[in-house]
């Protein structure tokens, strides 16, 4: 029968488009940034590569894909990132 595509997803850094395994999904909940690991977590998602968090938050991409004002907390996904690398 038919295969079915892998869903895409852009990263709200660079704006590429990827499949889900290799980006990163987070929520926003109240003002903190929250890592969804299961990508199962209630509300709006934003999508990003890890290679790209520097280029998110200097852009304030976050800020633009939550529609949000005001300062987003990141200390959780930065957290993350660097025991990813680790």
């Amino acid at each position: 029968m038919f295969s079915k595509k892998p869903r895409q997803r852009s990263c709200i850094a660079c704006r590429k488009l990827d499949i889900r395994t290799s980006l990163i999904r987070t929520v926003l909940i109240g003002n903190q940034l929250k890592v969804d690991l299961n990508h199962r977590m209630p509300g709006r998602g934003a999508w990003l590569h890890s290679k790209c968090f520097l280029v998110a938050v200097e852009r304030k991409a976050f800020n633009r894909s939550f529609n949000y004002e005001g300062q987003i907390k990141v200390k959780e996904l930065e957290d993350y990132l660097k025991n990813l690398s680790n």
